[in-house]
């Protein structure tokens, strides 16, 4: 029960935690077309990210809830939501763009990792967002293959 307790207590705190994204984000001066091209590029796929892993970690509270402790597959979700949680923590606001946090989710930034994100350019920048949006795939892709074969 205490487990259980632990589990919810995670769940409900993770489920209130977005990233910062930016949905008007502030453009930069940059010497080439494709600099600002790829600037744009991250910040969507960035933004993307964002609300593919609002609807994952949704569905994942939603599984969790329908799923008894003592069910073979809870520890898979419990194995998810962990790798859910450490990849939460690859969504740093990015260089040049504004928080956009809805009323009532937690506020987080890593200034640090927002500085190095800064020293990127725009093509590594936009490489880095969409190596993170795959890890999220990956983890969405393995919910999904937990979830089709409870079904069968």
């Amino acid at each position: 029960m205490k487990f259980l307790t632990s589990v919810s207590t995670v769940l409900l705190s993770i489920f209130f935690f977005s990233s910062c994204g930016d949905s008007s984000h502030k453009e930069h001066h940059h010497d080439s077309q494709s600099d600002n091209n790829a600037k744009s590029m991250a910040i969507s796929v960035h933004e993307e990210s964002g609300r593919l892993a609002k609807e994952f970690h949704v569905r994942l509270a939603t599984e969790f809830a329908k799923t008894p402790p003592t069910d073979s597959s809870f520890i898979k979700l419990v194995s998810l939501d962990s790798r859910y949680v450490t990849w939460s923590k690859t969504m740093v606001k990015l260089p040049g763009t504004e928080c956009n946090h809805e009323e009532g989710e937690l506020h987080i930034h890593d200034h640090a990792a927002e500085e190095k994100l800064a020293e990127l350019s725009d093509e590594d920048l936009l490489k880095l967002q969409n190596a993170i949006q795959e890890e999220l795939k990956l983890l969405i892709s393995d919910f999904d293959i937990l979830i089709e074969s409870n079904k069968q």
